[in-house]
């Protein structure tokens, strides 16, 4: 291996880091509600036909969503759920869909301000990072968190973007290991001249997921000062 390799600097090894987060946070949440669903679905069907055969629909469909957004990694395309919409919609539908995976066992709530403003003060860079950071922490809420509740809240404050997932679940016992989940949103956002950090929720429960990016373009020099004290 070159010196450059073994410092993870040569063009080589980082198209692998990108093609590794790629494939993990582009397909690991599609595979993740699949098999959600197909759990479900197995007790419905003796339960319930009508909602077993809804259900069925559903996973026909993000089966098909999957297949799509599978195309787009390879391609290094920014995720399917953002062309046409916009980052607050496309975390709305996404807040939509995590809960429908669960059998809408798990609420999730939207705190994203005008949906326009926020395509008109956030690059398309940091969307798509948002979106990908946003993806991750529902994805590892729906698998490990066992919550009922989670909320989504994005706002812009002075040139900042402002993002955050907190649920009430039980807590960071669940993340037992850092996984490349949780390297990924911190990569992510560190790449944009952002932060990103998971930290306890409300006393005693939850999980809470913090990332501030620049709104901007970082190579404009713009970046998200990283809070003062590690937690």
């Amino acid at each position: 291996m070159t010196s450059a390799c073994s410092t993870g600097t040569c063009a080589h090894y980082q198209e692998m880091v990108r093609l590794q987060r790629n494939l993990h946070d582009g397909l690991g949440p599609g595979l993740a509600g699949i098999m959600l669903r197909a759990d479900i679905l197995a007790e419905l069907l003796t339960a319930n036909q009508s909602a077993a055969q809804e259900m069925l629909r559903d996973l026909r469909h993000e089966a098909a969503a999957f297949m799509t957004e599978f195309r787009r990694v390879l391609a290094d395309q920014s995720p399917a759920e953002l062309e046409g919409r916009g980052l607050a919609g496309a975390l709305r539908a996404l807040a939509a869909r995590m809960s429908r995976a669960t059998g809408e066992t798990l609420a999730i709530t939207t705190d994203l301000g005008a949906e326009h403003e926020l395509d008109r003060e956030v690059d398309r860079s940091v969307q798509v990072a948002v979106f990908w950071i946003a993806k991750e922490a529902l994805t590892n809420v729906v698998k490990h968190a066992k919550a009922r509740n989670c909320r989504i809240g994005v706002r812009v404050v002075d040139g900042v973007l402002q993002l955050s997932i907190v649920d009430d679940g039980i807590g960071r016992v669940g993340l037992s290991r850092r996984g490349i989940g949780l390297t990924s949103m911190g990569s992510r956002a560190a790449e944009l001249g952002g932060w990103c950090e998971v930290t306890d929720g409300a006393p005693g429960a939850g999980v809470a997921v913090t990332a501030h990016l620049p709104a901007r373009d970082p190579g404009l020099g713009c970046h998200a000062p990283h809070p003062p004290t590690e937690r």
